[in-house]
């Protein structure tokens, strides 16, 4: 029974999304036959097919897109410990960001306190979560207040707890109510960092904090050599934005401040960082410089190729290829963190 009910849920998938870009019964069997002929060849699914467009492009050109079936080469070239606890992370490259972060509750109550009296608004994100999930803003208001959100830290996983960046001004007219960032994708080819892709993120929710767009955000392709955004926004949900829903702010040429800094604070992470092939940074644009949200292992084909339709494997699949050979990099690591380097106040 169970059976019989995924195969009908298969096939209504395949029927949804060949209706959707279909144009009259002869087209639609003739997409229908493209996708199952993309299925077998290039083992996508449905969402693949038409985030990317597949049904308007030659096989030369879809062969270079990134797939989902491609993360796996992702994982294997990059060990999962070196972003997955955003607070070991951080102190990996200290002086690469511009806030402070302190990890709850290993800092202890008062160095809590203390960090939140001192900034008054904190951001506070599960240590190894993602996705944006179980994010939330804490306010200062007393030292009661504190000692309440403290001890919230001690029946749940760590949490890093980060000064509030103050985005900049240009940025804030997106949404005000999220830090909208840019999420950079960058390739280690020799000793250089080449940049793959770039991709603006904001939140299309009044009053929504979190501009992932997996918790429905929207993306537009920015142009990498000049900092400006060149695609309409898209959501996860095929809608299209010449302007953004929340401010109205249009999206299509807006300029991002703060590029070519945005640009070398990448570089300069990545290289020092040199044992990852390949890494998605999030960065926020602040007033006067930039700042790293946090940098992913897996950066996702979609964030990198929905938007221009543009595919990014023809860059990054062969040199994972030949690293995995060089490598041998085959063993699987299961990430436990390990606080025990760090003291109370989160210092070496």
């Amino acid at each position: 029974m169970k059976f019989i009910k995924n195969i009908k849920k298969r096939v209504f998938s395949i029927y949804k999304t060949v209706k959707s870009v279909s144009n009259g019964k002869w087209d639609f069997c003739a997409l229908t036959l493209d996708y199952l002929y993309c299925k077998l060849r290039f083992k996508i699914n449905p969402d693949e097919y038409l985030k990317y467009g597949f049904y308007n492009f030659s096989n030369r050109y879809r062969k270079q897109f990134l797939l989902v079936k491609h993360k796996k080469l992702f994982r294997n070239v990059n060990q999962r410990f070196f972003t997955a606890s955003k607070y070991i992370f951080y102190k990996r490259i200290p002086d690469l960001f511009e806030r402070k972060i302190i990890l709850a509750p290993q800092c202890g109550e008062k160095a809590f306190i203390d960090f939140a009296k001192k900034h008054k608004k904190i951001i506070i994100k599960p240590d190894t979560g993602s996705l944006g999930i179980g994010i939330k803003t804490f306010i200062f208001t007393d030292e009661d207040s504190a000692k309440k959100q403290f001890s919230e830290f001690l029946y749940d996983d760590p949490c890093v707890c980060e000064e509030f960046i103050v985005q900049h001004k240009m940025m804030q007219e997106l949404n005000p109510a999220s830090v909208n960032t840019i999420r950079i994708v960058s390739v280690l080819k020799g000793e250089n960092v080449e940049i793959v892709s770039a991709t603006l993120r904001t939140s299309a929710k009044l009053g929504c904090i979190v501009d992932n767009m997996a918790n429905g955000g929207v993306g537009a392709q920015v142009d990498i050599r000049t900092g400006i955004v060149s695609t309409f926004g898209i959501d996860y949900s095929f809608n299209n934005y010449t302007h953004h829903p929340v401010s109205g702010t249009q999206i299509i040429g807006f300029k991002i401040p703060n590029w070519d800094l945005a640009i070398k604070r990448v570089k300069q992470a990545h290289k020092r960082l040199s044992q990852c092939l390949l890494f998605g940074w999030d960065i926020a644009i602040t007033q006067d410089g930039v700042d790293i949200i946090e940098a992913n292992i897996s950066p996702g084909p979609r964030i990198m190729q929905a938007m221009d339709k543009v595919p990014k494997g023809q860059m990054i699949i062969p040199l994972i290829k030949k690293d995995l050979l060089k490598q041998n990099k085959t063993k699987k690591y299961k990430f436990v963190p390990d606080y025990s380097r760090f003291d109370y106040a989160g210092e070496e």
